[in-house]
């Protein structure tokens, strides 16, 4: 099967187009709908060179996350954040801003085939679950027929299983947990994951490789890229400043992008 950047009258997936740029991706969780954050998001991401929007819309339980980003879901939820409103928000962002590459990120919930129309409607690039990607063959599939990556996440000890279907099938980018346990801001050295991604790459794993969960700093993320990754996620650091306020999460975004830049 052609993927989106290979079929005949469609334009190439953005997220696509950020791995062909050649400089370190940059993905930043962006939480939709929190009412403790009271500004506009988009265009600040946009503006500070995050490349990846990975837009965090309530869904099932949050089985992975720590407090920061449970607690956000959860705000967003109770203030009304359904799918389809969060589809209506993001379509007026994509409207805003053509060209950046957005990924949905949620939750499996009962149902969750029923997403497929909604995400096509939103104007998303990609679908994130933290969760086996081989728990959803179907939806995987629906998703590339309407140009939609469906990401695939690994986890920081994944099975072989896991990895040969990352391998096969993975498209847009592959996840890789970069520490165990839940996310949430970390401080000092990353655990070494340049043997892993290694390991990935000589199984067959063709897919950029964006290493996240215990990305926090600057100095983590640029580690992240030594190790062999071609971008870093950063999720529960990015919503502290976006609780923090407009400069402190400007500022935080910049020093992650020059990082990453001088790599």
């Amino acid at each position: 099967m052609l993927e989106r950047s290979e079929q005949p009258g469609r334009p190439p997936n953005r997220i696509d187009s950020v791995f062909a740029r050649s400089r370190p991706a940059l993905i930043c969780y962006l939480p939709l709908g929190d009412p403790a954050i009271g500004f506009e998001l988009p265009e600040l991401y946009a503006g500070a060179g995050v490349d990846v929007f990975e837009i965090g819309v309530p869904g099932g339980d949050p089985v992975l996350d720590g407090p920061t980003i449970a607690d956000s879901l959860a705000r967003a939820e109770q203030a009304g954040i359904t799918p389809a409103r969060a589809a209506q928000l993001i379509a007026s962002w994509r409207e805003a801003l053509p060209d950046q590459a957005m990924v949905w990120m949620t939750y499996p919930a009962d149902g969750a085939g029923a997403l497929v129309d909604t995400v096509a409607a939103a104007g998303v690039d990609g679908v994130l679950f933290p969760a086996p990607a081989r728990r959803f063959p179907v939806l995987s599939r629906q998703l590339e027929r309407r140009g939609v990556h469906f990401v695939h996440f690994l986890s920081h000890d994944p099975t072989l299983r896991e990895v040969r279907e990352a391998a096969a099938k993975g498209s847009g980018y592959v996840m890789l947990q970069a520490a165990p346990g839940l996310t949430g801001a970390r401080t000092g050295p990353l655990p070494d994951s340049a043997w892993l991604i290694e390991d990935l790459r000589r199984l067959g794993l063709e897919a950029p490789i964006a290493l996240g969960i215990g990305v926090s700093e600057p100095e983590q993320a640029q580690a992240a890229i030594r190790m062999g990754a071609d971008a870093v996620i950063v999720g529960s650091a990015t919503v502290e400043a976006c609780l923090a306020g407009p400069e402190a999460l400007a500022s935080f975004l910049r020093s992650l992008r020059e990082a990453l830049d001088a790599c």
